[in-house]
């Protein structure tokens, strides 16, 4: 049977999923010793729900989850050793370096990786397993055939999310609401969700081109038990409790009951719990407006619809936990009774003796009677064992007291957690508090004599010899255009540049055969260099042959992260640009790294064509733009298999501040093009290369001041 695992981001959700039926409560922690943050419950707080879910036979998975810095690793690395003694049964995780450094600190605890791993084909499931995590949740965008692809053969249990918000863009590759005015990143668990406004797209005005409505999958979880899945997600953590209650009703009475919502209850949930609608699109392996929807006020009304469902958790008990009772009844002794749940807890309880009556006394049916009735308590009798002498009589309440006294025990031996192992780290292994430009331990890698410049263009019309002057060490171009054998390579070879070819981020499993055939095709023609920016993709291009860097995309935020990826055999990484300067100065040492110093970034991948949901026709091998109602414009471009790209509305420049980048032991800075003319390309790498004094119009300085991780 499916797993129902549910949200929960206050301890009244905590009560509301226990209640109605999760087995498994996700809970955000992200609280420093200070106090709580936006990213869940404090560490008391924390303790408590811990109690009450293991008291009542509901599993807990604890996300220490948003990416960390070298600055907040070591408090990562805390927070999850605390919610592990305090019993969680899983630590969700999403960074990569936190990852490597929570199974070497907890060994025996179950770490899971969260959905910001981007995990959407086989090879990704498989990364996942090699990085030694137990569970994996897939990506919302995936059909029932991808899942059933995934779940089926990898090594390693998988979940699908059935409910809840859905992002427009790939989740964990949306940095939208990061570069808003807002700064407020998906990457550490505090989205502004600039998506859903109100953007312009071919000259129209499209209400909302990116709001997406809710997942809604509870009328194919069983093609989701048939296809392997292990648990079934509800998401929302941030959502109101009575939301939780309402929705891990309606799913925990459909996976144990197989029984649908009726049409009165699925309005009831459209009217007071998904204001965006609700769709199976990508599950049923459609695209398009159909899946949008935009936002529904609710009105009074609702709230006392809240008050009717918080009364119906607030005021009972859920009886989940197994319990077997045992009694033995002997003339001459005391009573006996016993008791075990299905966690192998066992309690005893030693009544007086039972009364001779020489004639029918007590009968095995009247124990059970007495001891079924377990209503008000999270226990559930399956059953009672009796011994009993003849003609013997014992009183029901004596029963009932045997039977409290009993769930009592239980009770109490529930409340403590079972010991965890906790090994501590080798000196060294986190650099949490130092100061990157203070004197710190030795670098790990030798500082190089000279910073290489990376050129990455995503048009074949870009590559020209007037580019080729600012004689790049590296090359970065799409595989695509690659393969195509475009004019203009000579130029930059001549100068010696090395040619790398950059992969798709997003590339499914039906894909892949595409995907090894432009590797074999770019290899044929002297390229040895690939740029891959997910996990799933990395064994492809080293079956190849390729050396393997990291792009941006891997989201490597801190030294553990860099030093993971070069222990499995990449030749360099690109930091995130989500971090300040300081940020990757400090995790510079621990791997080749590159940092995008200009460029427009690209802020969303998503499955949805914008062009085809917005003129009816798909023409997105043209690029277009689109504008938010202060008149900002984005940039659309299309991605690998008829994705968009959604690109930044400034381009970062950081030329006129070579101070933010030099002698930081960079291997490389990056200039990243997209929609610049092939002249203002060379234009551009000639100002970093001779440090002119050429200035392009609409720039900042991206995330790189502070940073927002």
């Amino acid at each position: 049977m499916l797993q129902l695992l549910s949200p929960a981001g206050s301890a009244e959700a905590v009560i509301a999923a226990v209640q109605n039926g999760a087995d498994m409560i996700h809970i955000g922690f992200g609280a420093s010793e200070t106090g709580r943050n936006e990213n869940g419950f404090s560490s008391g707080e924390l303790a408590q729900c811990l109690r009450y879910c293991r008291v009542r036979g509901c599993r807990t998975a604890v996300a220490v989850g948003e990416l960390a810095t070298d600055d907040s690793l070591g408090q990562a690395v805390e927070r999850a050793v605390f919610a592990a003694r305090a019993g969680a049964d899983a630590i969700m995780v999403q960074d990569i370096g936190l990852i490597s450094l929570l199974r070497r600190v907890l060994p025996d605890t179950p770490l899971w990786g969260g959905v910001r791993l981007g995990i959407h084909d086989l090879d990704g499931a498989l990364a996942a397993t090699a990085m030694g995590l137990s569970r994996v949740m897939l990506m919302p965008e995936l059909s029932l055939d991808q899942i059933r692809y995934i779940a089926q053969k990898a090594p390693i249990e998988t979940g699908v999310c059935v409910h809840g918000p859905m992002c427009f863009g790939h989740i964990g590759q949306c940095y939208m609401s990061a570069f808003s005015d807002a700064r407020q990143s998906d990457s550490a668990l505090r989205c502004a969700e600039p998506c859903r406004g109100s953007f312009s797209l071919g000259g129209r005005m499209d209400d909302c081109p990116m709001s997406i409505s809710d997942t809604y999958l509870i009328a194919h979880l069983q093609d989701l038990e048939e296809a392997g899945i292990t648990c079934a997600v509800i998401g929302g953590r941030s959502r109101r409790p009575e939301y939780v209650a309402y929705v891990t009703s309606l799913y925990s009475r459909a996976i144990r009951d197989g029984v649908l919502p009726t049409d009165e209850e699925r309005n009831r949930l459209l009217e007071l719990f998904a204001p965006y609608g609700l769709t199976d699109g990508y599950f049923t392996g459609q695209r398009g407006t159909a899946m949008l929807g935009r936002e529904q006020p609710t009105d009074r009304a609702a709230e006392r619809a809240f008050a009717e469902i918080r009364k119906s958790y607030m005021d009972g008990e859920y009886r989940r936990v197994p319990v077997t009772f045992y009694a033995v009844l002997t003339r001459g002794r005391t009573a006996m009774f016993a008791a075990e749940d299905d966690r192998g807890h066992r309690a005893v309880y030693d009544g007086f003796a039972p009364v001779d009556l020489g004639r029918q006394g007590i009968t095995e049916a009247r124990i059970q009677d007495v001891m079924y009735r377990t209503g008000g308590t999270p226990y559930s009798c399956v059953g009672v064992k009796c011994a009993i002498d003849p003609d013997l009589d014992y009183p029901d309440e004596a029963l009932e007291q045997a039977r409290r006294a009993l769930l009592s025990q239980i009770t109490d031996q529930n409340r403590d957690p079972a010991p965890v192992t906790v090994l501590d780290l080798p000196e060294g292994e986190l650099l949490s508090g130092i100061d990157a430009d203070a004197p710190g331990p030795a670098r790990e890698t030798a500082e190089p004599s000279e910073t290489r410049l990376i050129i990455q263009v995503s048009r074949a019309d870009q590559l020209t010899a007037a580019l080729a002057e600012a004689e790049p060490d590296r090359l970065y171009v799409p595989a695509e255009i690659l393969a195509a054998g475009p004019d203009g390579l000579e130029a930059f070879r001549e100068k010696g540049t090395v040619v790398a070819a950059v992969l798709p981020r997003i590339v499914s499993d039906e894909e892949m055969p595409v995907l090894r055939e432009l590797l074999a095709t770019v290899k044929a023609m002297g390229v040895t260099e690939v740029l891959v920016g997910n996990l799933g993709h990395i064994p492809a291009a080293m079956e190849a042959g390729m050396t393997v860097r990291g792009d941006f995309a891997l989201n490597l935020t801190n030294s553990r992260a860099l030093r993971r990826m070069r222990d499995i055999g990449l030749a360099s990484v690109t930091a995130s640009f989500q971090l300040s300067a300081r940020q990757i100065r400090r995790m510079a040492p621990a791997a080749p790294t590159e940092m995008i110093v200009y460029g427009r970034m690209p802020v969303m991948i998503t499955e949805q064509c914008l062009i085809r949901n917005s003129s009816g026709r798909c023409s997105c091998s043209t690029p277009t733009s689109m504008s938010d109602v202060f008149g900002s414009v984005y940039p659309v471009e299309k991605a690998f298999g008829c994705r968009n790209v959604v690109y930044d509305r400034r381009k970062i420049f950081l030329a006129d501040r070579p101070d933010v980048y030099e002698n930081a032991g960079l291997w490389g800075i990056r200039l990243l093009f997209t929609t610049e003319s092939p002249r203002e390309c060379a234009d551009v790498a000639l100002r970093y290369r001779e440090k002119n004094r050429y200035l392009p119009t609409n720039v900042g300085r991206g995330l790189y001041g502070k940073g927002v991780l």
